[in-house]
């Protein structure tokens, strides 16, 4: 061998040894079950047939002391024909945050179309998380395309500073999007997870969650002015980001509904604000305290023009602004107010509401892809707001809607999908959005409880601040739940809870609408759909019971529910129902009842009833309640009375 192929395979041999090297060292950690699966979005249930979000997922993004998980929502492996599947992207304020798991538009989407489609299975999964951006949107939405959905619903755009691997969080590395892609990748392989754990271990205490919120530890850059540099490239990531997104789904031809996003602009004082450098400070904030004491005192017009003044003299002051939209709310000027709340929102030194831009960034891209379509919220946010200024009514604080919020959220989307012709396509009810929309969607008083009860935790930390919050009082069993829901945050064990108590109490209604709400959290469990069965037997809710009780057999055969059919579907003088799963009751009969007996009652009575359409008569009225009353079953009997025909 000669020097010169030598010298190139020892070059080579040096390039390719560390990549050998680590390649040995990943694939020893993965078979020695060091690390935790980030390679897969969802994750397979151990029989197989149902997928579900990873609930470690967001450590692609965060590390692992600021992880957060989303909710675990079951759709099916192998999607059949007649399931309508949408995912949607978000944030908290999509996830429901500080709601527990019942509560989001996304949930009352999915129980309103469900509702309007019967023959249908909706499924609507959501993959919101607490704290992320567009560069968790893109990465769930490249991967998204393979699990066959008809639509992506996104609701976000608050998080492009402070939220994970954003411009302005402690998470970043950098402003480049491609450099913080392949950091995403990167902290897949093993290898990656053990050495940001080796360095962990070096930063002493993580994050207390039983006492301070995430916001605290996610803001790096905390203020970042109005049109700087950061400021701009906080834009640039979000448009970059959901320009490849979408670009993703026009390939795919996947339709996508994209929401702008509703900000409290009324009640939510600015929660930094930034003078400029040649502002004199002492005298613009004792001329701002001063209005501040017009206002206090009623004189609406003194402070008018002090605020107008500090306003012209420097713009840039974020409570400025703010209060000038107060003084000229109480003036009357609502469109004027509007515009002052607005640019407080725009030049908040703390970036947690999304800027107008990012909405703008939306809009733009609606115009741009055939497939995307805009969802206004923001627009109907303000239509529905008193004086059409967004405030408390529709957000709790600064970003998270309250249960109205989402259900006008939920109604945006309804038109939208209705408005682009999606229903149509899909073969499913058209859908007009009305008053009475969403009005039956099952709201518990545990879920507006926990939510006050955890906006109420959140608002005494950081960035708010508010005091008089810690003295809330749980007395009755309810209030008392959903504080200890707060402080746990098991959701389930509370819907256990719950349940029971309700059950105790014989508050039957309150029982249903647990049933449903579990129904809404995970379809695929037939316990719910029995549960629901057996409430709407007790209050005599017998086709309501009857539907449940199918359910419940669609999804799991089991003789207890055959039989429950049989005997509801009996009490509501339905024997042809009831005869569908006599076959299966004969061959898993665990009980002493004779089903064999039963079925040939049935027929019999069947044949009565069909001779009743053709020749009434009152001897097979007494046949047909004879058989019923040797059965047992005096409900059907009444329906077939003692009485005369009229010929």
């Amino acid at each position: 061998m000669t020097n010169r192929y030598k010298n190139t395979f020892g070059l080579l041999f040096s390039l390719l040894l560390p990549l050998v090297i680590l390649v040995l060292a990943e694939s020893g950690l993965r078979w020695g079950g060091y690390g935790i699966d980030l390679d897969h979005l969802f994750l397979t249930t151990p029989d197989g047939q149902y997928l579900y979000m990873n609930k470690e997922i967001s450590k692609r993004y965060f590390t692992a002391s600021q992880a957060t998980t989303g909710n675990i929502e079951f759709f099916k492996k192998k999607k059949d024909t007649n399931t309508i599947r949408m995912f949607v992207l978000g944030e908290s304020a999509a996830l429901g945050f500080p709601y527990p798991n019942n509560i989001s538009f996304q949930r009352m989407l999915k129980y309103e179309l469900q509702k309007n489609n019967p023959s249908k299975n909706i499924e609507i999964i959501n993959l919101s998380l607490t704290a992320i951006n567009s560069y968790t949107f893109y990465d769930f939405g490249k991967e998204l395309a393979k699990y066959e959905p008809d639509a992506i619903l996104i609701y976000g755009g608050h998080n492009e500073y402070y939220g994970a691997l954003g411009v302005g969080s402690t998470n970043t590395f950098g402003n480049n999007p491609t450099t913080v892609r392949m950091i995403i990748l990167l902290r897949q392989t093993r290898l990656v997870q053990l050495l940001e754990r080796i360095t962990h271990s070096f930063r002493g205490r993580g994050i207390d969650k039983e006492s301070d919120n995430l916001m605290k530890y996610v803001v790096k850059n905390q203020l970042i002015k109005y049109q700087s540099p950061l400021f701009y490239k906080g834009i640039d990531q979000f448009r970059r980001n959901m320009e490849d997104l979408m670009s993703v789904f026009h390939e795919e031809n996947i339709p996508v509904f994209c929401s702008t996003v509703g900000t409290n602009l009324k009640d939510q004082y600015p929660f930094r604000s930034i003078l400029s450098e040649k502002t004199d400070s002492t005298f613009y904030r004792e001329q701002l305290q001063a209005a501040r004491l017009s206002v206090g005192q009623g004189e609406i017009t003194t402070a008018d023009s002090i605020l107008t003044l500090l306003y012209n003299q420097d713009p840039a002051y974020a409570d400025c602004s703010y209060l000038l939209g107060k003084v000229k709310l109480a003036l009357g000027e609502k469109e004027k107010a509007y515009s002052y709340f607005n640019d407080a929102k725009q030049k908040d030194g703390l970036r947690f509401r999304a800027p107008d831009e990012i909405n703008e960034t939306i809009d733009r891209l609606a115009g741009t892809f055939n497939n995307i379509h805009k969802v206004d919220a923001e627009a109907t946010f303000k239509a529905e707001s008193p004086d059409h200024i967004p405030g408390y009514k529709l957000l709790l604080e600064h970003v998270h809607p309250t249960i109205e919020g989402h259900r006008l959220i939920a109604k945006c989307f309804l038109r939208e999908l209705n408005g682009a012709g999606f229903f149509r396509e899909k073969k499913m009810n058209e859908y007009v959005v009305t008053g009475e929309s969403l009005s039956t969607f099952p709201v518990l008083e545990f879920d507006s409880l926990a939510g006050a009860y955890s906006c109420a935790r959140l608002k005494q930390g950081f960035p708010f601040f508010e005091t008089g919050n810690d003295t809330i009082q749980a007395e009755t069993p309810v209030e008392k739940m959903a504080m200890q829901y707060v402080r746990e945050k098991n959701w389930y064990k509370s819907m256990e809870t719950l349940y029971k108590y309700a059950v105790s109490v014989k508050d039957y209604p309150l029982a249903l609408d647990l049933m449903r709400v579990r129904i809404l959290d995970n379809e695929y469990d037939p316990a719910f759909y029995s549960s629901a069965g057996d409430i709407c037997t007790v209050m005599h809710r017998y086709e309501e019971a009857l539907e449940y009780y199918r359910k419940s057999f669609t999804l799991h055969n089991t003789f207890p529910c055959a039989k429950e059919i049989i005997s509801v579907a009996l009490r509501l003088d339905k024997p042809e129902t009831a005869v569908q799963y006599m076959e299966y009751a004969i061959a898993n009969n665990q009980s002493s009842m004779n089903f064999r007996t039963l079925k040939n009652h049935c027929i019999e009575i069947i044949r009565y009833k069909k001779l009743l359409e053709t020749t009434p008569s009152d001897e097979i009225y007494r046949k047909i309640r004879e058989i019923y009353l040797q059965i047992g079953n005096t409900e059907a009997a009444a329906l077939y009375p003692d009485r005369k025909l009229t010929r």
